[in-house]
């Protein structure tokens, strides 16, 4: 019963985020709240920024995928903090429960970006003072097991941003589904992310949502404690490769120019898609862990023509002391330097005394 019930439950989910991100898409134009792409958590920035498929108990990758809710998680808080660029703040703040009698699962959480004081300037570069601007995203996700080895998940979200005396709202669903295999220890996911809708313009102009659908696959090895991740991103576009309507060819600093060839060019799009991970679980609890991600996306668009970086790599690092979880990433992302980023965790059930 609860299987037939979850399979109409994620097909209707699924008709409903097509429908209404056609409704968006028919707008065209630039893509607002990009701040919903940014890392929820340490590990998932450690990971290369989307180890989605693993049941890791992690309410990070629940905010991004909420079919990896679990039951384990009931009672769980979290907070994220990344130290981004220009002294602006990116956190993300979780609680997660499971409502036994309805054997439901569900994380309620608040992502922000706060982008701090900026200057305010005349066309001439003339000095008006300063402004704020911030985005918020409140939301609620829920999960179902409708078989032993297959969950799915929807979270919806509101969305709120203010840019001076601009602002803007928007209504936006994550929808995924997750098939765990325990014999062979490995998960896949399906995830359609931000299909939405503003609720209120900036002016008169209407704006899509970043709308993404991504495929994750992980792995733990039988014999090493080793989970490896590979996932794809922006499967709804083949093209993501960022070319510069005024150049048409690569050019490094010194103005040399070079052009792509034909297979070069396949290959690297291709290879745009792709982001791996690799976790390292030390003892028997897995009181501390190793990670390493790569994001060719990241490496391709903001790396330096002829100038070698480490842009588009990540590593980090977690560990348990007494109750708590502390994780912290570092991910590369130009020659001009990188962002932190810090998690703290912990289930409050773990402090309440059971009942003998």
């Amino acid at each position: 019963m609860f299987y037939k019930m979850g399979k109409r439950y994620y097909g209707c989910s699924i008709v409903f985020l097509i429908f209404i991100q056609s409704l968006c898409s028919q707008t065209g134009g630039r893509q607002i709240f990009q701040f919903l792409n940014l890392s929820s958590g340490a590990r998932i920035a450690a990971l290369g920024g989307m180890p989605i498929a693993w049941r890791a108990n992690d309410p990070g990758i629940a905010f991004y995928n909420p079919s990896t809710l679990t039951k384990e998680m009931s009672g769980k808080i979290y907070f994220a903090h990344q130290f981004y660029f220009a002294d602006i703040s990116n956190g993300h703040a979780a609680y997660s429960y499971h409502a036994a009698k309805q054997d439901l699962n569900f994380q309620l959480g608040v992502h922000y970006i706060n982008h701090g004081d900026l200057n305010r300037t005349d066309v001439y570069g003339n000095s008006l003072g300063s402004f704020k601007a911030k985005e918020t995203d409140f939301y609620i996700g829920a999960s179902k097991i409708i078989k032993e080895r297959l969950s799915v998940g929807l979270n919806m979200q509101m969305i709120f941003s203010n840019l001076d005396v601009y602002t803007s709202s928007g209504l936006a669903f994550n929808s995924g589904v997750n098939y765990f295999n325990p014999e062979k220890n490995y998960t896949l996911t399906l995830l359609f992310k931000n299909a939405g809708f503003q609720l209120s313009k900036y002016n008169n102009e209407s704006e899509n949502l970043p709308f993404e659908i991504q495929l994750g696959f992980a792995k733990k090895l039988k014999h090493l404690p080793l989970i490896y991740h590979i996932s794809l991103q922006h499967l709804e576009k083949w093209n993501v490769r960022y070319d510069d309507p005024d150049l048409n060819d690569n050019s490094n600093l010194f103005g040399d120019v070079t052009k792509d060839k034909p297979f070069e060019k396949a290959l690297g799009t291709m290879l745009r898609h792709v982001v791996i991970g690799a976790e390292l679980n030390v003892g028997k609890k897995e009181n501390f862990s190793l990670r390493l991600g790569y994001n060719h996306l990241r490496k391709s668009d903001l790396s330096v023509t002829d100038y070698r970086s480490f842009s588009g790599l990540s590593a980090g690092f977690g560990i348990k002391i007494y109750k708590f979880k502390f994780d912290y990433s570092y991910a590369v992302y130009h020659l001009a330097g990188g962002t932190s980023q810090i998690t703290i965790s912990t289930n409050l059930n773990s402090f309440v005394k059971k009942e003998l």
